[in-house]
């Protein structure tokens, strides 16, 4: 084995070897080049589709919500407000229950895609 690559690298001259493997970076680049076009093109369709316009302005919502600050009571209510304010925790276990949803939901969107992509894929 070892003389096998002996005699292939004594077979090419030094030229040949280096103008071989310039070949052969100058058409790794490229594929990489094109292979990054073709993602680039996937992920700007994946973005503009209505299903993950409508997932990230309803997560943009609950997050809205979530976080939205409260209004300063007046200061008769003052004793009731420190009791009715919810708590960091309970803000926590709302988000994440929150997410656990959206999470659940994904599939029902992804099903969504697919369907409308495989009615799609027979006209093309």
């Amino acid at each position: 084995m070892k003389n096998y690559f002996l005699k292939r690298q004594k077979a090419k001259s030094l030229t040949a070897q280096i103008m071989a493997m310039e070949r052969q970076i100058l058409h790794r680049q490229h594929v990489i080049h094109r292979r990054g076009d073709s993602l680039v093109k996937k992920l700007r369709q994946q973005l503009a589709e209505p299903t993950t316009f409508l997932l990230a302005g309803g997560i943009g919502f609950i997050f809205g919500e979530l976080t939205q600050c409260q209004s300063i009571p007046s200061s008769s209510t003052t004793d009731q407000s420190k009791t009715d304010e919810t708590s960091p925790l309970i803000n926590a276990l709302n988000l994440i229950t929150t997410a656990r949803t959206l999470y659940m939901a994904l599939p029902i969107a992804w099903m969504m895609k697919g369907s409308r992509l495989q009615k799609q894929s027979p006209d093309q």
